[in-house]
């Protein structure tokens, strides 16, 4: 059964370091991001997650000479055998600003039919 895309942003793939939090439980640490988008993120895990739950996702992103560390709130909201989906609920504005620049500088541009 195919779900109608209810997406509002542009989602990129984009592979990082990614840990879950749900009631300060980590349930998916050190594990990798499978895309993401300025709405939330996909999280690669092997681990049940409990839905429509509070969260904190921390990404990490390794540079050659620093790392970028943002820690973002939101819901887990869909789960399948590859890992969970997380929409951001609450973003800095400088977590914000990193992520419009990640994805705007990962974007695919279209092919052109």
């Amino acid at each position: 059964m195919q779900h109608p895309e209810q997406r509002t942003k542009t989602r990129i793939k984009f592979e990082t370091s990614v840990s879950l939090e749900i009631d300060e439980l980590s349930l998916a640490a050190n594990t990798l991001s499978r895309d993401m988008s300025l709405d939330g993120i996909f999280i690669r895990t092997g681990e049940q997650v409990p839905l429509n739950v509070p969260c904190l996702v921390t990404i990490t992103i390794t540079g050659t000479s620093s790392n970028l560390t943002m820690r973002i709130k939101g819901r887990t909201i869909r789960q399948d055998r590859s890992g969970v989906a997380v929409r951001f609920t609450e973003l800095e504005m400088d977590s914000y600003l990193h992520l419009k620049n990640i994805v705007l500088n990962n974007q695919v541009p279209d092919s052109g039919a």
